[in-house]
């Protein structure tokens, strides 16, 4: 299989074209500004009346009905950064397959929140299986769903999930989810819901952006910055332990690897204690968060 995924600009603007109902036009000019850093999420924000960094019927409205985080999406995901997330990911899951006397193709993976597909049709041209969940309806759902039937993948090598439910049976390998959780109500919940998703031993790779509160990302929860440094702890308390983070990439820990376990015990706590990189932030985190408590 050899999809060829969007890099340039007039690739992703075609791209864009043939699977939504945006004019060319339209499309060409939202996905320069992007590229050029005027945020085109800001601007749909402002359409649907959005508060940002506050979740309500408006932020919904715009993940069901905007085009904004398709674009932005696209045009993030063809940056040299974000290409070593999901090559990254695709060397971790081979190791596990490795490991495990597993082939690729016999693994069961979950996309979770993959939104336009991309990491979804990169692991597929790298030999694997994919089951693909985001929100059913939205415009961004239907994009990703278009592509896969444009290269004959649903029910081969894609799966596309409607109801969420349906994951939460222990029966994953791998769940992988970039930039989710910072954009969720209660990402402690989607954390125990993702150890529900793997079989005991699975693994699952992870990015996210709790400290990233900026006006360019107006749809990144402020009631989640409580959480920033604290991710592989808020695993470890649902019996996943960090077993890898990349030191490759620009942002620290983008992306980390958790595995499920049985039970967790303080070993694996003074594990993630020992590394400095995980310690300090945390730490500092903990006594921010008292002295504003004592303010």
């Amino acid at each position: 299989m050899n999809i060829k995924l969007p890099f340039s600009y007039q690739e992703i603007v075609d791209e864009l074209v043939n699977f939504t109902d945006l004019p060319r036009q339209e499309v060409e000019h939202r996905v320069w500004m992007q590229a050029i850093g005027e945020g085109t999420v800001i601007q749909e924000a402002k359409h649907f009346g959005v508060t940002p960094h506050q979740y309500d019927d408006k932020m919904e409205k715009l993940y069901k009905e905007g085009h904004g985080l398709i674009i932005e999406t696209m045009v993030f995901w063809a940056t040299k950064e974000r290409q070593l997330w999901i090559q990254q990911a695709i060397e971790r899951i081979r190791l596990y397959a490795q490991k495990n006397a597993r082939s690729l193709d016999d693994l069961t993976i979950l996309m979770l929140g993959d939104g336009t597909g991309n990491d979804s049709l990169e692991l597929v041209n790298n030999g694997f299986k994919i089951n693909y969940f985001d929100i059913p309806g939205s415009k961004t759902y239907e994009f990703a769903t278009k592509r896969f039937a444009h290269y004959d993948l649903i029910g081969d090598r894609v799966n596309i999930i409607s109801d969420y439910n349906s994951c939460l049976t222990s029966q994953y390998d791998v769940v992988l989810s970039f930039e989710v959780l910072e954009h969720l109500t209660d990402p402690i919940t989607a954390i125990r819901d993702i150890n529900s998703m793997l079989k005991t031993s699975g693994i699952t790779i992870i990015t996210e952006a709790f400290s990233a509160v900026y006006d360019v990302f107006p749809t990144h929860l402020k009631s989640n910055l409580k959480f920033a440094n604290q991710t592989p702890f808020l695993f470890l308390e649902k019996k996943m332990l960090m077993t890898w983070y990349s030191q490759k990439t620009f942002f620290k820990f983008k992306p980390m690897e958790f595995v499920k376990k049985e039970k967790i015990s303080i070993k694996d706590f003074i594990f993630l204690l020992k590394d400095a990189q995980i310690r300090r932030p945390y730490i500092a985190a903990k006594i921010r968060k008292l002295f504003t408590f004592g303010s």
